[in-house]
């Protein structure tokens, strides 16, 4: 068991259960909620998912109709002493401004940067949301982590030419300096007597 101790109070992250899988051993955070003052819960800055209106109205009718039923997943920042989240970004916002809940459920994962950038844009993409330019923006982040095309590629499940696209997108030549290119044509001399 983890302690983390903020400045409204200790809270007790319970170890995280585990089952076998052909696969190897799967982790099940969803096994080990914790209830956190609101205060304590913070959006991340690199989110590239965005739902309207319409869909916020629909995702606090489910809430209220059906409960809360998927805890926010978020990882604890030592440096601003809150909980970031990495997926729940809007069900957060509902239980938060719509609902005003002093509470909030959450799972808390021990992960580095670059691996909460991927976990956010595999849970985006694993619903099928998210947003292009914003997509791009991460990909530059993760470049700036150290991160190469293919890690970057893998983590995110794209293809490596979606990840040069999305490099070109941001506009930053800096994320090409290393590419390897391709020559558009090679010249050759032609016997004109053949």
């Amino acid at each position: 068991m983890r302690e983390i101790k903020t400045s409204l109070g200790i809270f007790k992250i319970p170890d995280t259960p585990t089952i076998k899988t052909k696969k190897g051993v799967l982790k099940l955070p969803v096994m080990a909620p914790i209830l956190v003052p609101t205060e304590l819960v913070q959006a991340n800055n690199y989110n590239p998912n965005h739902v309207d209106d319409n869909n916020m109205r629909l995702l606090e009718t489910s809430i209220l109709e059906n409960g809360f039923t998927f805890a926010i997943v978020t990882v604890w920042d030592p440096d601003i002493e809150k909980f970031v989240i990495v997926d729940g970004f809007h069900r957060e916002e509902i239980l938060k401004f719509w609902l005003e809940c002093e509470e909030i459920p959450i799972v808390v994962l021990e992960q580095d940067i670059a691996q909460r950038l991927a976990a956010t844009v595999q849970f985006n993409r694993a619903r099928g949301v998210h947003q292009v330019d914003l997509m791009g923006d991460l990909v530059k982040s993760l470049f700036e982590q150290g991160q190469d095309d293919q890690e970057i590629a893998k983590q995110l499940g794209m293809e490596p030419e979606e990840v040069f696209r999305l490099k070109q997108i941001t506009g930053i030549a800096e994320l090409f300096k290393n590419q390897k290119y391709s020559k558009a044509w090679e010249m050759h001399e032609v016997n004109e007597n053949v």
